[in-house]
């Protein structure tokens, strides 16, 4: 049994009559008339009573007539539900964000969007870069704020700024006197990572900046996401250096201070991930997100992440030098 099926009952049930039912539901009564004893069929009861010009209902076509009108209401209900619900999400994008993400940057472009498109509704999910990635591919989120580089396979992303990382060291140590270090000064005191899983690509980055300098086992830190305060407050017990974004230095924690580096490529990128053929709504976010000029900014509300070791805390603004490059993830494309 179908809609259309109780459609056509409900017209012939409420006209009493094949041939005006057949006119409004635009359908010949050859056709109509099968049907309804196609339902009654499949029913195993006699809806309809057929006398010489019109038709009657039995007790049974009676009740069933009543159902059935309440079953196409619900059912135009649910559709006319859909189509607003379609309505709504067309008008809304949702933003993963991380410890990692820009939020001086973020609401940069958040404001100049605003400005053209008022009536959009904006919605946060609080996720880590890989499952940000989840949540593009499964419909969650519209676009995600992240560290990178990022791995996944039909993910667009792209750069949004460069920024040189600096050193946070006890203010008891050595070369606290400096104003400018080189990692291979430091390579015999320890520092920490949080877990892969959290940000493969900026893990792997980091872990690659630690061992070309010749520094040793790294103190692991389990759990979710990472604190700043937690990462300073090891610092500044002299239990490890960390690199951090230029911009958790306006953080004063006594006991730490920070000194440029010398070396080069010691950097992080942050930008944009989203999935391919983004949708006008997103591509209009796309192109502010663009335009956004960047400037240095105290890091937003929110979870903070953790220092020199670890993802780029919230936000931490940071420059842009040159336009912002569009790439897929590896696995897909060549980063451009």
């Amino acid at each position: 049994m179908e809609l259309r099926h109780l459609r056509y009952f409900v017209a012939v049930g409420e006209d009493l009559h094949f041939g005006r039912a057949a006119n409004r539901l635009n359908t010949s009564q050859s056709s109509l008339s099968q049907q309804i004893r196609n339902l009654e069929t499949e029913l195993k009861v006699d809806l309809l009573r057929r006398v010489k010009r019109h038709v009657e209902l039995t007790p049974a076509g009676d009740r069933f007539l009543r159902e059935a009108r309440e079953i196409l209401a619900a059912a135009e209900r649910a559709a006319g539900l859909a189509r607003e619900t379609a309505r709504e999400e067309s008008r809304r994008i949702v933003i993963g964000i991380s410890p990692e993400t820009d939020w001086a940057f973020l609401g940069k472009a958040l404001r100049l969007f605003g400005e053209h498109a008022p009536s959009v509704e904006v919605r946060f999910q609080n996720l880590t870069p890989e499952a940000q990635i989840e949540a593009l591919r499964g419909g969650g989120i519209d676009i995600g704020f992240v560290g990178l580089p990022i791995e996944a396979k039909g993910v667009v992303s792209e750069v949004t700024g460069r920024e040189r990382l600096v050193a946070a060291i006890p203010a008891d140590h050595p070369l606290a006197r400096n104003e400018r270090i080189r990692l291979q000064q430091l390579s015999g005191e320890a520092y920490t990572l949080w877990p892969r899983h959290l940000s493969p690509g900026r893990y792997d980055q980091l872990l690659a900046i630690f061992r070309r300098a010749g520094f040793g086992p790294p103190i692991t830190m389990e759990g979710g996401l990472p604190s700043t305060q937690t990462v300073l407050g090891m610092v500044a017990a002299g239990l490890t250096v960390a690199l951090v974004d230029p911009a958790i230095k306006r953080r004063a924690t006594q006991g730490v201070v920070f000194r440029s580096i010398e070396d080069r490529g010691v950097s992080t990128e942050s930008g944009v991930i989203y999935q391919e053929n983004p949708s006008e709504l997103l591509a209009s976010f796309l192109r502010e997100v663009r335009l956004t000029p960047r400037s240095h900014a105290e890091p937003g509300p929110g979870v903070e992440s953790g220092g020199a070791v670890v993802p780029r805390p919230r936000g931490v603004s940071v420059k842009a030098r040159g336009p912002m490059r569009r790439q897929k993830a590896p696995g897909v494309a060549p980063r451009r």
